[in-house]
């Protein structure tokens, strides 16, 4: 697993996209899987999570409190103690 601190509304769509990538699936794909657009995704994605989030990670900030996220790591990288 791989960790990632989230500071700004930013590290989330960032670590969205990385997450929704290691798992080989296109926007359209994770869109359909939970039932959006794909340009919801591509939204998202680009950083336009929505005013609650962005505020969220202000007040987190303010706090100094770090959000931290644990995204899975690449099939390629996991290495053989999988098996």
């Amino acid at each position: 697993m791989v960790n990632v601190h989230a500071r700004k509304a930013r590290d989330l769509a960032a670590a969205l996209a990385v997450a929704r990538r290691r798992r080989g699936w296109s926007q359209g794909e994770l869109a359909d899987r939970i039932g959006v657009s794909r340009d919801y995704i591509g939204d998202l994605e680009s950083g336009q999570l929505g005013l609650q989030v962005s505020r969220l990670m202000r007040l987190f900030g303010e706090l100094g409190v770090d959000v931290v996220l644990t995204l899975p790591q690449p099939a390629d990288e996991s290495g053989a103690s999988d098996a």
